[in-house]
């Protein structure tokens, strides 16, 4: 098994994570607050870092900043890191997508191309976020957003 995550700036996450409406489950029931949403991603992120380290399956991160930069540069190298041949069709899914039925309090991003307004907009919050960076620092250098 190949394992790809994603990876996105954190302070993005969290202003996502915290401002989206979802419907309530285990995971989004930590989005109340933003110092909540920072602690499940800190939590969430911990957890990777450890697993990772004691993986042998191989694994890649795929930053979101990169596909959104490269679209088909990103697919091709997730493609031949999966084993799976290149298909054009994937330059397509915002159009698959519109002639699907999606489960996804996101359907509306989902049926859009790449676009990069999200991109960044944590900046918008930084005051609101100020007090949270404490817990957010560590990830955002880790994954090289400093």
């Amino acid at each position: 098994m190949r394992i790809l995550f994603a990876v996105r700036d954190p302070r993005d996450v969290v202003v996502s994570c915290f401002t989206q409406q979802l419907p309530l489950n285990p995971v989004s029931v930590h989005y109340f607050t933003l110092e909540a949403t920072a602690k499940k991603y800190a939590t969430t992120m911990k957890a990777w870092f450890k697993i990772r380290e004691m993986l042998r399956n191989p694994w890649m991160e795929v930053r979101y900043e990169d596909v959104v930069g490269n679209l088909e540069g990103q697919a091709r190298k997730v493609l031949d890191f999966l084993g799976m041949p290149w298909d054009e069709q994937v330059l397509e899914y915002h159009r698959r997508a519109q002639s699907k039925h999606i489960h996804s309090p996101t359907y509306e991003a989902v049926t859009k191309p790449v676009y990069s307004s999200s991109i960044g907009r944590w900046r918008n919050y930084a005051t609101q976020l100020e007090p949270y960076m404490g817990i957010l620092q560590p990830y955002v250098e880790a994954f090289g957003y400093a």
